[in-house]
């Protein structure tokens, strides 16, 4: 009797744990970003014990970043109006949108389109989309009425999340 009832409570607490944690995707976020910032409080506790070599090397690292991603913004502007001038070369267009493909993790990373952003930082976003509908619409509409703000990319260089903001 008592094994059963103790199986019914653990039965009943992996029920109500699992339910938590998997109820929305906005509790996995939060999740995600209290890790986050777990490890960026334990990295600020060590001692700066760094030289100036080290910290030179740190920078020529930030700045070849800095250039990575303003390669990659320009690769991608560049593709964004081809895709836009070729609407009515409907061919060159999705020729165009493939090969722009190849620079995202996947059809599906999201495009975040910033159309207001206020004094203190605060940014109204437009509704969000994916790469490939976004590329879809540019072919269509025939113009590029955005800006790139921000792209994040993975370890391989892919991009995986892009802020676009209003011209």
């Amino acid at each position: 009797m008592n094994k059963l009832k103790s199986i019914f409570r653990l039965t009943a607490l992996c029920l109500i744990l699992s339910a938590g944690l998997f109820a929305c995707k906005s509790s996995k976020k939060m999740a995600d970003t209290s890790k986050n910032d777990e490890a960026v409080e334990t990295q600020q506790e060590k001692p700066d014990n760094t030289t100036v070599d080290v910290e030179m090397k740190g920078e020529s690292e930030s700045q070849k970043k800095e250039i990575k991603m303003k390669t990659i913004s320009s690769k991608l502007d560049d593709y964004f109006n081809a895709i836009a001038s070729s609407s009515a070369n409907t061919t060159q267009a999705n020729r165009n949108i493939n090969e722009a493909k190849s620079m995202f993790a996947s059809p599906d990373v999201p495009v975040l389109i910033i159309i207001n952003e206020s004094a203190d930082g605060t940014k109204d976003y437009d509704q969000p989309t994916n790469i490939l509908d976004y590329m879809n619409y540019l072919k269509d509409q025939g113009k590029n009425l955005n800006d790139i703000y921000k792209v994040k990319t993975n370890e391989r260089g892919r991009i995986t999340e892009l802020e676009l903001i209003r011209k």
